[in-house]
């Protein structure tokens, strides 16, 4: 594990020490969880997108242009 110095000013130390203690965890710990759940949420938005499970979905419909303006006026 390697090891790294932060500064903080009072008012946010004081936030991340309640929070800690709320969760029952040492500072360090809570401050790798959530910087461990904010990387987490990164790689899945940056993740590509598979659509090979609405591969076809439409292969056996009409969706041309004038069969839906035929279905959208009846």
């Amino acid at each position: 594990m390697h090891r790294t110095q932060i500064y903080f000013d009072e008012t946010l130390f004081e936030a991340v020490r309640q929070k800690a203690t709320r969760h029952n965890l040492s500072i360090s710990a809570y401050i790798r969880g959530v910087l461990q759940k904010e990387l987490e949420a990164d790689k899945n938005l940056l993740a590509p997108t598979d659509f090979s499970d609405f591969a076809g979905l439409w292969e056996d419909y009409d969706v041309s242009q004038e069969s839906l303006r035929k279905k959208a006026w009846k």
